[in-house]
């Protein structure tokens, strides 16, 4: 009976080390990495094992960092708690999700750049049949005041289970530079139907990614060359940069809780298919 037990301690031990989460709205479990490795898992700020991250899978250069460390003369500073993951050259986080076939789903983050000019994320969902589910999101554009934005893209669940993967393609001198992430949060999005009040579907871009409540910076939504299923539905991005996506705790929204905010003048355009025009929020 007490070798029963054992093994059955043993079992469970390790079905939850490698858990695949059903998901809900919200911050994926410890996505924003406030639980961290064990002391005997790191070096310095490397991190040295694999599944060292809780709930999350790493490869290559991960740096485990905490609000306030320096980096030479740079104050390293995460915006939502007190932890955060650097990607060094050609490193990636990944974690495992269960979800709904079929359904649509926005990816949200919040990323910062530190060494490089132009750094760049490649967010991707495997395994999937679809060409596009992943896209390269450029970050050498900040809006905040802070140094710190979160970004947004979409992708169409064609398995019940898959892998969010966020990898840095960057190839630094220093294998240390490349950008910090931190909060990252996953939404279930709704074929939004035309209304008699309004034709347009998701006219009031009530219907979009996820937005961090403590975060006053909203969601850069990035242009549709970047990203085949889009995380505001009913719009296409037509430009080749971001749009801002807004909410009314941080932001002037004139009715609703959501609005999109053109933050790099004219270039920035949401657009759709219809022939009516009769938005609500811009």
């Amino acid at each position: 009976m007490q070798s029963l037990k054992l093994q059955l301690v043993l079992f469970l031990s390790i079905s939850t080390s490698h858990a695949v989460f059903s998901f809900t709205d919200g911050l994926l479990p410890n996505g924003n990495f406030e639980q961290g490795p064990k002391p005997s898992q790191l070096k310095g700020s490397v991190v040295t094992g694999h599944d060292a991250i809780p709930n999350w899978t790493i490869s290559g250069f991960v740096e485990y960092i905490k609000s306030g460390q320096k980096q030479g003369d740079m104050l390293l500073v995460v915006p939502e708690g007190d932890y955060a993951v650097r990607l060094g050259n050609e490193a990636s986080i990944k974690q495992k999700l269960k979800l709904i076939k079929g359904s649509f789903y926005s990816i949200t983050f919040s990323a910062a750049r530190t060494c490089a000019q132009e750094e760049k994320l490649n967010v991707s969902v495997v395994p999937t049949t679809e060409k596009r589910d992943w896209g390269i999101i450029p970050i050498q554009t900040m809006y905040g005041s802070n140094g710190w934005e979160s970004f947004t893209c979409g992708f169409r669940a064609d398995f019940p289970e898959a892998q969010i993967v966020i990898h840095n393609p960057g190839k630094e001198e220093d294998p240390a530079c490349g950008p910090l992430i931190d909060s990252v949060a996953l939404k279930v999005l709704y074929p939004p139907k035309r209304t008699r009040a309004n034709l347009l579907k998701n006219g009031n871009f009530e219907e979009g990614p996820y937005i961090f409540p403590n975060s006053s910076w909203g969601a850069l939504i990035p242009p549709h060359i970047e990203d085949s299923h889009g995380p505001l539905p009913g719009w296409i991005v037509e430009s080749l940069k971001a749009v801002k996506y807004i909410d009314s705790d941080h932001f002037a929204v004139p009715e609703g809780k959501r609005a999109i905010e053109l933050v790099a003048g004219k270039e920035s355009a949401p657009c759709t298919g219809s022939d009516y025009y009769n938005w609500q929020d811009l």
